[in-house]
């Protein structure tokens, strides 16, 4: 049979150290990929929830919220780092993007980290004390202003919006669908709340004010304010939650069920080891996140057997350690009945 490359052909020297060269080069050039690692899972009901306004009943077991740690973005990750991070087990290989938005810096992301962990503990507190009869008074907060449109100074963020063209507002949707009934260029008259300038105390009342406003229009030419707006309800009962080094949504769920476990006489815990994960809206859905794999796998090397995971992430779960059960959710609700139903 005939060679198709005659073994008298030899490569030349210099195109031999050229292919060597470049496979090293490939080794250590960057690239755009992160390397995602089990984090250590912290108890929430040991210290980390303080509770003002309501009696704090004892639990006998732990809840436990996960993490992963992720490279940050500005890291050097060179193409031997990713072939060892594939070659290992407890590491996850993903693309920068679906992590980190595009040209984000290492503080821009600890800052939106930081911003999305205070709003995961916001909208813990509120399905908590809901779906425990808590009753809450609803407030629309302006959380930022368009400086494109005619609200730019007229509104600022933390006005309360109490009601435009006097119907009076409990929720974003009727701001939402009172503005299909409008178009850009009409003037809209809005009530408000607003903090004085120069306050003097905690307990000085807010000033009532009016401001007229010019909608603008969006491309599809929907009028719209230019603002921002975020829903908060305002309870009785105050909640802090304070954890090390973590940031990020997905620890609502964790947040919600031992605010729960706190909150009433009922011992769900019993002794337990709880861990778990998942976004949670006002309303107690949850929402799925990233690094479930890495996540489970943290909750079982602490001993952990039970992990609750958004019903959103179940078809990416696989090679469930031995000894813990993942049980997946789609509300807060749908985890304190499970719960509730394997105590013994």
């Amino acid at each position: 049979m005939r060679r198709l490359f005659p073994s008298g052909n030899k490569l030349p020297r210099f195109s031999k150290y050229l292919f060597v060269s470049l496979v090293l080069v490939a080794f250590f050039i960057p690239t755009p990929y992160v390397l995602l690692s089990p984090g250590t899972p912290q108890n929430v009901l040991n210290s980390a929830i303080t509770i003002t306004g309501a009696q704090v009943f004892p639990t006998t077991g732990k809840m436990a919220v996960t993490s992963i740690m992720v490279t940050n973005p500005d890291s050097y990750m060179t193409g031997f780092d990713i072939l060892y991070g594939w070659a290992t087990a407890e590491q996850a290989v993903l693309p920068r993007i679906e992590i980190y938005p595009d040209n984000e810096s290492v503080e821009e992301s600890i800052q939106q980290g930081a911003a999305d962990m205070q709003a995961s503990q916001v909208s813990a507190t509120t399905a908590t004390l809901t779906l425990l009869g808590y009753k809450g008074q609803t407030k629309l907060i302006v959380n930022s202003v368009n400086e494109k449109t005619d609200s730019f100074k007229k509104l600022i963020a933390g006005d309360q919006i109490i009601e435009i063209d006097d119907r009076q507002l409990t929720s974003t949707n009727q701001l939402l669908d009172y503005l299909k009934s409008k178009k850009p260029g009409e003037v809209v008259t809005l009530k408000l709340m607003r903090e004085p300038v120069a306050q003097k105390s905690s307990t000085q009342s807010l000033v009532e004010l009016t401001v007229e406003v010019k909608l603008s229009a969006r491309d599809d030419n929907s009028a719209f304010i230019g603002i921002t707006v975020e829903t908060v309800q305002e309870f009785p009962i105050s909640v802090k939650i304070k954890l090390a080094e973590t940031g990020g949504p997905s620890g609502g769920l964790v947040f919600s069920i031992g605010l729960v476990e706190l909150l009433t006489e009922i011992d769900f815990m019993q002794g337990r080891h709880i861990a778990g994960t998942g976004t949670i809206t006002d309303r107690g859905v949850v929402g799925p996140i990233g690094g479930i794999n890495e996540k489970i796998l943290s909750a079982k090397k602490v001993g952990a057997t039970i992990f609750f995971a958004p019903v959103g992430n179940a078809e990416e779960i696989a090679n469930t350690p031995e000894g813990i059960k993942v049980i997946t959710v789609a509300t807060l609700a749908q985890a304190i009945s499970y719960l509730e139903r394997t105590r013994k």
